[in-house]
């Protein structure tokens, strides 16, 4: 099938995906293997599909598959429990430096396995890996304002690593970047502060 057509599958799945609607991933990942079956990435999204509405056989069928795939073949996505994932979490956290620590004590830190629809709204991703929410050091308006918080889903690491190691990695880099953004910090200045 051609790529317009591939690309238009894919953006319908991605969209289901964040809602999270059962019924309609089920739908929505048959018809991305059956039009495009040799693709790796039509695997590796209904794989998605079906891991979040439940299906875990399923889709650990189709990220098997997504490796073997005839065109464009994507690795099988690494899995870790969730004591796995509040271990690596910890372990970012203690790798912040030390200067940094009462900031971030005035953080809340949400795990979750999947990002809320409205939390993500407006990316062109169908997922995030970790979203800052509030409002940065020196911008605070006084009573009333929320805890800033990060979030961090276990999933979209999950599918953006291929082993623990890389995991452990990607959860640090999320947390010191959406912790950037608490600071005030863009990416260069992140860089410059040693938290990119």
């Amino acid at each position: 099938m051609p790529a317009p057509a591939f690309d238009r599958d894919l953006s319908a799945a991605w969209s289901i995906y964040r809602h999270a609607d059962p019924e309609a991933m089920a739908r929505a990942a048959r018809r991305l293997i059956e039009r495009h079956g040799r693709h790796g990435e039509a695997w590796f999204w209904a794989g998605c599909l079906h891991e979040r509405c439940g299906r875990l056989i399923q889709a650990d069928d189709c990220f098997r598959a997504a490796s073997r795939a005839t065109e464009e073949p994507v690795d099988q996505p690494c899995r870790v429990s969730l004591y796995t994932f509040r271990r690596c979490v910890d372990q970012a956290v203690a790798a912040i430096p030390e200067r940094f620590r009462p900031a971030f004590a005035k953080l809340a830190l949400e795990l979750g396995d999947y990002a809320e629809p409205f939390q993500i709204e407006g990316f062109e991703e169908p997922e995030v890996l970790g979203l800052f929410i509030g409002t940065p050091i020196g911008d605070e308006g006084g009573a009333g304002e929320l805890t800033p918080r990060i979030h961090l889903w276990r999933r979209a690491h999950e599918h953006a690593t291929c082993d623990t190691r890389e995991f452990a990695a990607e959860i640090r880099t999320t947390l010191f970047h959406e912790f950037g953004h608490y600071l005030g910090y863009d990416e260069d200045g992140l860089e410059a502060i040693g938290l990119g």
